[in-house]
């Protein structure tokens, strides 16, 4: 509970407030999972874009890049 809350709420108001927090508290773990997901798959996606690893390090050759160094 922020500070503004203890300070001015009575107690059935933090009460509510709790219930309220721990009620929804598996929507927000499921939020974070699907949130994660969507994160990863994006950078999948990326990197296959890229032609990069896991690091970030380039995998795969750009076209023309090797004719440039002659």
């Amino acid at each position: 509970m922020n500070t503004c809350m203890v300070a001015h709420a009575t107690q059935e108001e933090q009460d509510r407030a709790r219930e309220e927090w721990f009620a929804t508290r598996d929507v927000r773990k499921r939020e974070r999972e699907e949130k994660e997901k969507k994160r990863l798959e994006q950078k999948k996606f990326h990197n296959e874009w890229w032609g990069l690893d896991d690091d970030g390090n380039r995998i795969m050759k750009k076209p023309g890049e090797e004719e440039q160094k002659r």
